[in-house]
C-alpha cells in the first residue's frame, strides 16, 4: 500500500453549489503535510543548489532550509495544491469544465492548510422527451430545370472567347484594351497594359464602363474616374486617375453545344444523357444531405425545447471563441482579414455557441442514457476512406490523425451519428 500513504491526510470539507453550473470545494490538509512533503522538495533543492565551498549536492539541509525557506514552502504549497485540487475533484466526483479559480489559506508549518477551489461543473439534465420526437419528412425531388441550370454552369465554364465581328462594344462583350493610367499629382503612373474585360458586368470603375460603350475598335480615349475606397490595391484606393484607354479587339463568349461532343469534354467516353444522369444523381445526393441536416436541425430543437437547463457560461464562452477562430481563419484562407464583430454579430455568435453547447451535452446524455457506445466497425470504415483518401496505410493514417487530436474528433462526430440513428429510430416521422 505504498503507493497511497498521502491521501489519508486530504479532506474535503464541504461541497457547495453556488448554481447550478458553478462549485466550490472546501479542501484541508492534515498538520503534518506540510513536513511530509518537505523532504523531497528540500532534498531538490540540495542537489540543484551551488553553495559557495561546498561540492554540489553536498551543502548540509539546515542551510539549504535556511537559505530557501520561501521557496521551499512555496513549491510545497503548489505541490500540495495540484495533487489536492486532482484528488479533492476526484472524490466529489466533479468533472470541471473551467480552470478552477483557487483561493489559499494561511500556512504554517505544524498547521493544517487549506484551499478553496471554484470551478464550472456540467449541469445536471434530468434527460426526457427524446423519443416520439415529431418529424416531418419531404420527399426530395429533382426539377428538370436544375438540370438544366448546371447544364448552363457547365456550358459557362467550357466556353470560349472568339473574335466579334462588331465594332462596338455592347453589354457582354469581351474587350481586349491598352491601358495606363496617372494618379492626380502625377505621384503613380502605370505602363500600358493590355487587358481583356467583361463589358457591362460591373467588373470595371464607372465612367470607364460609361465610357467604352461609346468607342469603336482603334480608338483611343482619355477618362477620369476614382478608385472605390475598398479597392484591394491600398495605395490606389479612393484616388482619382486619368486613364488613357485604347480599345484594340472585341471577342464575344462562345458557349459550347448540348451534344455528345460537349459530354466527352466532361468526361471521358460519356454522352449527353450519363452526363444528365450524374447531374440528377448528384443533385440528389446533395438534397438528401441536405434533408438530413434537416433533420437533426429539428430533433436537436425539439430536445432544447423540452429539456431546460442551465449551462456553464465558460462553456459557452469557450465555443464563441473557437466559432470566432473558424471565422478568422475562413477569412484568412480568402486572402482577407476580418471585419471587426458588431455587438449584434457577437450576440449572434454566442447564441450558436449556447446552442451547440446545449445539443452536445443533450445528445452526450442520449447516449449515456441508452448505452450507445463508439461502434468500432464504423470507427475503422471511417479511417480506412481517410487512408484511401491519403494514400496511406492505416497505421500511418490512425498515427497522423492521434498526433493532430483530429482521432478524437471523428470518433465524437460517429458517436454523434449514431445517437441521430437511434433518434430518428424511435421518432415519430410524418410524411
Amino acid at each position: 500500500m505504498q503507493e497511497n500513504h498521502h491521501h489519508h491526510d486530504l479532506n474535503v470539507k464541504k461541497v457547495d453549489k453556488l448554481s447550478p453550473t458553478r462549485v466550490r470545494l472546501t479542501v484541508e490538509y492534515d498538520a503534518g503535510a506540510i513536513s511530509r512533503h518537505e523532504a523531497s522538495v528540500v532534498n531538490r533543492y540540495t542537489q540543484a543548489a551551488k553553495i559557495p565551498g561546498f561540492r554540489p549536492g553536498k551543502a548540509p539541509v539546515s542551510l539549504i532550509k535556511q537559505k530557501f525557506k520561501e521557496e521551499i514552502l512555496r513549491d510545497i504549497v503548489s505541490h500540495l495544491l495540484e495533487a489536492g485540487l486532482s484528488e479533492a475533484i476526484q472524490k466529489s466526483k466533479l468533472s470541471p469544465v473551467s480552470q478552477p479559480q483557487i483561493k489559499v489559506g494561511e500556512v504554517h508549518e505544524g498547521k493544517p492548510f487549506g484551499f478553496e477551489a471554484e470551478f464550472d461543473v456540467q449541469p445536471d439534465i434530468e434527460l426526457k422527451n427524446y423519443k416520439n420526437i415529431p418529424l416531418t419528412r419531404k420527399p426530395v425531388e429533382i426539377k428538370e430545370e436544375e438540370v438544366d441550370q448546371t447544364l448552363q454552369n457547365l456550358r459557362e465554364r467550357l466556353s470560349t472567347l472568339e473574335p466579334d465581328t462588331i465594332t462596338q462594344p455592347q453589354k457582354g462583350s469581351f474587350a481586349v484594351v491598352e491601358v495606363s493610367f496617372e494618379l492626380e499629382a502625377g505621384e503613380t503612373k502605370q505602363e500600358r497594359q493590355t487587358h481583356t474585360v467583361e463589358v457591362g458586368a460591373d467588373r470595371l470603375l464607372p465612367n470607364i464602363e460609361k465610357e467604352i460603350l461609346k468607342m469603336s475598335v482603334g480608338d483611343s480615349k482619355l477618362i477620369e474616374d476614382v478608385f472605390p475606397a475598398d479597392y484591394p490595391e491600398k495605395d490606389l484606393s479612393g484616388k482619382k486617375a486619368k486613364f488613357d484607354l485604347k480599345l484594340l479587339e472585341l471577342k464575344k463568349k462562345v458557349l459550347p453545344e448540348l451534344n455528345d461532343e460537349f459530354a466527352k469534354q466532361l468526361k471521358e467516353g460519356a454522352n449527353l444523357e450519363a452526363i444528365k444522369q450524374e447531374i440528377r444523381d448528384n443533385i440528389k445526393s446533395s438534397k438528401e444531405a441536405e434533408a438530413r441536416r434537416d433533420e437533426r436541425q429539428a430533433l436537436v430543437d425539439y430536445l432544447i425545447e423540452n429539456n431546460r437547463f442551465e449551462v456553464a457560461q465558460s462553456f459557452v464562452q469557450g465555443q464563441s471563441a473557437q466559432l470566432v477562430q473558424w471565422m478568422e481563419e475562413d477569412w484568412k484562407k480568402r486572402g482577407m482579414k476580418m471585419p471587426a464583430l458588431k455587438p449584434e454579430d457577437t450576440k449572434q455568435i454566442q447564441e450558436r455557441a449556447e446552442r451547440m453547447v446545449r445539443s452536445s451535452l443533450l445528445l452526450r446524455e442520449v447516449a449515456t442514457k441508452e448505452n450507445i457506445s463508439l461502434d468500432p466497425e464504423r470507427l475503422k470504415q471511417r479511417i480506412d476512406l481517410i487512408s484511401t483518401q491519403l494514400g496511406r496505410t492505416t497505421e500511418e493514417t490512425e498515427k497522423l490523425l492521434a498526433g493532430r487530436d483530429m482521432l478524437d474528433k471523428i470518433k465524437d462526430e460517429i458517436l454523434t451519428d449514431q445517437v441521430f440513428d437511434f433518434l430518428l429510430s424511435q421518432a415519430k416521422i410524418r410524411n
